[in-house]
């Protein structure tokens, strides 16, 4: 019996503290008329929320779909920490945009089926569009790739480490489909015999993945931080960073043996979500605020 909530409790207790700093940051992220500061708050908006996905994700067992949101999340810190170093990456961002509103209709208009679904009206519409983006942003026609790299960009920024440990990492084992991906629904035994497939909660790799979206959301916040200074929180970043270091190695985690056993699933799943509570409170009570998720 696997009870994930109270097996894993440090981990998601560490977790929880993040994203309540996370919260208290928020609605400090002010939004001005200068491009960098909108579009830095809404990076470290959606970086949040991803966050919180993992969260959720984790605590339900399925592993595979909440590393496929912390690489998302990483990429969105990667690319928060640039704006923050650099205001011109925000125009990388809109060029980025043209480009690929242009490349997408034009895929559609070399698509014999997609051109055979359509009325001429609609192919006249698409090729107007593509006109304007070449006559009003020329350089979202003249690029040969995406103007937006995500490794220039966090070499550029300074955080390699979270585009080679996380990015890249959560790429190769989730985000794509992958082998390393597949492998995760295998069952096999000591001589890597199959023995089935599975697809129900593992924890396999529980506390890596909490452990990388909370590496994910720190560097947002210590980006948010500095572009938005609030002196009063950096001690409280600084400290829930000290309880996560204090977890340790998350590889070598081991749960401690449970005092009692709880059994059955949880009949108020997402009601924080269902009536309109916030994410914050989704994540400090749990699942539905009275139980631990318990799953064979």
């Amino acid at each position: 019996m696997i009870h994930i909530r109270r097996d894993f409790a440090p981990w998601f207790r560490v977790a929880a503290s993040f994203n309540e700093l996370g919260m208290h940051v928020l609605p400090a992220v002010k939004v001005t008329e200068i491009n960098q500061h909108l579009v830095a708050a809404t990076l470290y908006g959606r970086t949040l929320k991803s966050f919180q996905a993992t969260y959720v994700l984790a605590e339900r067992g399925m592993l595979a779909d909440a590393r496929t949101v912390v690489r998302a999340g990483a990429e969105t810190a990667i690319v928060l920490y640039a704006v923050v170093k650099d205001a011109s990456v925000c125009d990388l961002l809109i060029e980025r945009y043209f480009w690929h509103h242009r490349k997408l209709r034009k895929a559609w208009l070399d698509d014999p089926q997609a051109v055979a679904e359509m009325t001429a009206g609609e192919i006249d519409t698409i090729k107007a569009i593509i006109a304007d983006i070449d006559k009003n942003h020329p350089k979202a026609s003249q690029g040969k790739g995406d103007p937006v790299s995500i490794a220039s960009l966090a070499k550029q920024a300074g955080v390699m480490a979270l585009y080679n440990a996380i990015y890249r990492a959560t790429s190769g084992d989730a985000a794509h489909t992958s082998i390393d991906a597949l492998n995760r629904h295998v069952r096999s035994d000591g001589q890597n015999n199959i023995l089935g497939l599975q697809f129900g909660p593992e924890v396999s790799d529980l506390p890596p993945t909490l452990s990388d979206a909370i590496s994910v959301l720190a560097h947002a916040l210590h980006a948010a931080l500095e572009l938005f200074p609030m002196q009063q929180l950096d001690a409280d970043l600084a400290q829930c960073e000290a309880s996560w270091k204090a977890l340790g190695v998350p590889t070598e985690y081991k749960p401690e043996p449970s005092r009692r056993e709880i059994s059955g699933s949880c009949s108020g799943s997402y009601t924080a979500v269902s009536s309109g509570d916030c994410a914050q409170n989704l994540i400090q009570e749990g699942s539905c605020g009275r139980c631990d998720i318990a799953t064979q």
